[in-house]
């Protein structure tokens, strides 16, 4: 079972067409895979269905129930056994009807309670997974990973690393271990390494609009970072899908009315830039 970060799929055809699955709901159970699949969308607020990531690098993605307090059961339950289960959490984003773009494969590092309203507005139980994704994309056209991925480092020398170890403090490899502390850090490690990457690269110029930065913040110049993928925002992501840009060009990416050509040029951008890295060509 492969998909590839980033690209659309058809829901019913490409997914459960191929692999079964239940069609409807946001969380999906083939039974003759290895796979769980997890859909995310925007419209899921209005049912108190809040998915997000967090500044740790952990995106929290609520469970499925409409009604009354969630039950640790069904899907939910297929979340919270998958490494027992040895089943793939595989996370969708919808993009349009019946259309979602993969995000990368996920784990589950534990879940928490909150109180939130279900559909017909009532408080209730909910279930929030903390899941650590990867969104690495596959290597295309030119090497997209170090050789020999660097462990996990420490926070307090990332702000010290020349770009190329920064780049490769962003492709961090993950720990072999059991240890959910050492998972969860290792998530906010990546996730602010690819950031800091993405500031060092555009060198005080906006990776968008080619102008310096509107100003300089105690930090340097000021820029913000924007994760290509919508839903990856703020998270753990590639350097092949991030650029930092301006704080105008930021808010054109999200709402204009050419958004979705403008984060293509983006993403052009950043695929030319990380084509030149490997090239040497800094």
């Amino acid at each position: 079972m492969h998909f590839e970060v980033g690209k659309e799929y058809s829901r019913k055809t490409d997914i459960h067409g191929r692999f079964g699955g239940q069609a409807q709901g946001g969380i999906s159970t083939p039974k003759n895979y290895p796979a769980i699949f997890l859909f995310t969308s925007e419209t899921g607020a209005q049912h108190g269905y809040r998915d997000e990531y967090r500044e740790d690098g952990v995106f929290w993605y609520t469970g499925e129930g409409q009604t009354g307090d969630m039950k640790m059961a069904s899907g939910n339950k297929a979340i919270m056994e998958h490494s027992r289960t040895q089943k793939t959490l595989h996370l969708f984003e919808y993009v349009r009807k019946a259309v979602v773009r993969y995000i990368g494969s996920a784990e589950c590092l534990g879940y928490h309670e909150e109180i939130r309203p279900d559909r017909e507005g009532s408080d209730r139980i909910v279930f929030v997974f903390h899941l650590d994704v990867d969104s690495v994309p596959d290597p295309v056209g030119h090497d997209l990973t170090t050789s020999d991925p660097p462990q996990i480092g420490s926070l307090k020398t990332l702000k010290l690393k020349s770009l190329d170890e920064l780049r490769n403090a962003a492709l961090a490899k993950k720990p072999n271990t059991q240890s959910t502390i050492e998972r969860r850090y290792a998530a906010f490690f990546r996730s602010q390494a690819i950031k800091l990457y993405a500031l060092a690269r555009a060198k005080g110029v906006c990776e968008g609009c080619k102008e310096p930065a509107p100003f300089q913040s105690k930090m340097g110049p000021y820029l913000e970072c924007h994760h290509l993928y919508r839903v990856a925002d703020g998270g753990p992501d590639h350097p092949e899908n991030v650029v930092a840009i301006c704080p105008n060009c930021h808010r054109r990416a999200h709402y204009a009315q050419d958004a979705i050509s403008f984060n293509k040029e983006l993403m052009n951008i950043a695929v030319q830039k990380e084509a030149s890295f490997q090239s040497g060509l800094k």
